[in-house]
């Protein structure tokens, strides 16, 4: 059996990692930036505001209404 001063430790701790891997969604949602994986598996992220980010962005966008 737990201790009762466990049982407690281990809830608060489960609401913690939750809280923080919703922080984690959020703050990855509110940025907006290109992924581009390659056929290799490596992943390259592309900053937004870029020439490049823009095009693939808007592609996507206009991908995104025809579906």
């Amino acid at each position: 059996m737990l201790k009762p001063h466990r049982v407690v430790l281990d809830k608060m701790s489960s609401y913690t990692d939750e809280a923080a891997a919703f922080m984690r969604r959020r703050r990855h949602h509110r940025r907006e930036f290109v992924r581009i994986r390659f056929q290799s598996g490596a992943e390259s992220d592309l900053p937004s505001g870029t020439p490049e980010s823009d095009r693939i962005a808007e592609a996507a966008r206009r991908l995104i209404e025809f579906g």
